[in-house]
């Protein structure tokens, strides 16, 4: 290998004899010409697709002497928009995260092809020795100046040519260094202005219902506004089935029984399902908002601060919807916190011992057996089908018994909730019109903030305990209840169920030692 200043002086001079080069191929999104519209005007290389500007790399390179030895590869990338990321002391930065660049950067500095996302050409190995890079152009290489002035760094303190095929790039000299900050300021702000006529487009569409591009939404036809009868009826069943105690993962083991696949063809995990049950199109609003917004708070909203009415047809009822999403995210909800993990046996947890109270859970025997044994101090234990049918006997007489239907009342806060969303928009009204008056508003306006967040908690409680199904008849539904309904239904009727010591000598399951507390 030559001496750094040596590489640095010959590139200057365009002489790349001998020098092993690798390019940085960076694309915001690929160019597909059977889908992409054709008026979208480009410029650049936006034009260009990965193996395009991979090839005109390597011809420049290869027609001054030098050897390409490869690519560093960055689709579907951004060298502009930030995100959020976590600090270890909690707070949060916001940097453009672009971790090809910066393991080219970080090759360069050690003179050697170390990091996985560099792709050798034929003839050379994954870890080669590297000289230097090549972009096509300067808005290839970075729109942030931070990452500028790290490309800056690697050329000028560790003697790495960073060049590009356009001639626009010159990060040899000082002069052509100083041109590259302000080119790459530019470039800034002209994805910033980008930016924003970007988001000024998607804040009028949203204020109008109207839906955005991409994949349709589970539920939805492609036209993303009529509803699939068949994934409506899935939708709907599944929030039903949260709300009467079933798991998740028993949905997801269901549906992938049944063949249900998203609408990109995979198989449903935890998060995307309940991302899909979460979100606010459900019940037909426009989902828009940032992502710092719980999902089902971000959908747009109008001058009075309700959710826009989107232009696609609702599956669920919003008083439903808003019970299921009391159920999957309130912190309060009955057992927030606490993992059942894969629950087997319908009174596990809400047995206790009545030696030392502790919780007691089911224990597999032999010939499928089990028995529920003391967590604490193992010295209690019982017959674990003998105990379930006697609870199960107990639940049933008890609903029966429960002859006088309730008539459910309208919920007791919703004046108070309209007050406050009123007092609240006619303050920043205020505000708006006087803002020097906000040292006076300001603590107002959290004041009924504070308010309005008491009774939105207090809402979906009250929604969550009166709008989940009712079973007409238990006893002919229990035999088709999951095991963690059966579960569900116990902690509705039981604040306790204890479980007293054995008698010696007492071969059978004597009742008698199950002494309930009913639920008022």
């Amino acid at each position: 290998m030559q001496s750094q200043p040596n590489i640095l002086e010959r590139a200057r001079r365009g002489d790349l004899t001998g020098l092993r080069v690798a390019g940085l191929v960076r694309l915001s999104f690929e160019i597909n010409p059977d889908r992409e519209r054709p008026d979208v005007p480009m410029n650049g290389s936006d034009i260009n697709n990965r193996e395009e500007q991979e090839q005109l790399c390597r011809d420049y390179i290869e027609s001054r002497g030098g050897i390409y030895i490869g690519t560093y590869d960055e689709p579907h990338t951004s060298a502009w928009k930030k995100k959020r990321i976590r600090q270890a002391d909690g707070t949060y930065v916001y940097r453009v995260v672009r971790p090809v660049f910066e393991g080219m950067l970080s090759d360069l500095r050690k003179g050697r092809t170390e990091t996985a996302y560099f792709t050798p050409v034929g003839g050379y190995t994954p870890h080669t020795e590297i000289d230097g890079s090549i972009v096509y152009d300067v808005d290839r290489l970075t729109r942030d100046n931070r990452h500028l002035e790290d490309a800056i760094e690697t050329v000028e303190y560790f003697h790495r040519p960073i060049i590009d095929i356009t001639g626009t790039l010159d990060l040899l000299t000082e002069n052509g260094r100083d041109m590259a900050r302000v080119m790459v300021t530019m470039a800034g702000k002209q994805s910033a202005a980008t930016s924003r006529r970007v988001k000024n487009i998607h804040r009028a569409m949203a204020r109008e219902g109207i839906p955005v591009g991409g994949a349709r939404p589970f539920g939805w036809q492609d036209d993303k506004r009529t509803a699939d009868p068949v994934e409506k009826e899935l939708v709907t069943k599944a929030v039903n089935d949260l709300l009467s105690g079933k798991l998740v993962h028993t949905l997801l083991g269901e549906w992938k029984k049944a063949g249900v696949r998203t609408p990109k063809g995979n198989y449903w995990v935890r998060t995307t399902f309940r991302n899909m049950i979460l979100s606010p199109r459900l019940v037909g609003w426009r989902v828009h908002g940032p992502e710092d917004l719980p999902l089902h708070e971000r959908c747009a909203r109008d001058k009075e601060g309700q959710p826009v009415k989107g232009q696609h047809e609702a599956l669920v009822d919003e008083k439903v919807w808003r019970a299921v999403v009391d159920l999957l995210t309130n912190p309060d909800r009955p057992g927030a916190g606490v993992s059942v993990g894969r629950l087997k046996y319908m009174c596990s947890g809400h047995l206790r011992c009545g030696n030392c109270a502790g919780k007691m859970r089911g224990n597999a025997k032999a010939k499928n057996g089990y028995e529920y044994v003391c967590d604490s101090c193992y010295k209690v234990t019982g017959a674990g089908p003998a105990i379930d049918r006697h609870i199960t006997a107990l639940i049933f007489a008890r609903l029966a018994a429960q002859q006088i239907p309730v008539e459910v009342s309208p919920w007791s806060g919703a004046d108070d909730l309209a007050k406050y969303e009123t007092t609240k928009a006619n303050l920043l009204a205020q505000f708006k019109e006087n803002p020097d008056m906000g040292t006076h508003i300001w603590p107002e306006i959290r004041r009924a903030e504070a308010e309005i967040s008491r009774l939105l908690k207090e809402r979906a409680t009250y929604i969550r305990k009166t709008a989940g199904p009712t079973v007409a008849d238990i006893e002919k539904e229990w035999p088709d209840l999951e095991i963690e309904q059966r579960h569900a239904i116990v902690g509705e009727n039981f604040e306790a169920i204890i479980l007293l010591p054995a008698q010696k000598g007492a071969n059978r399951f004597n009742p008698d030692r199950l002494q309930v507390v009913p639920r008022q």
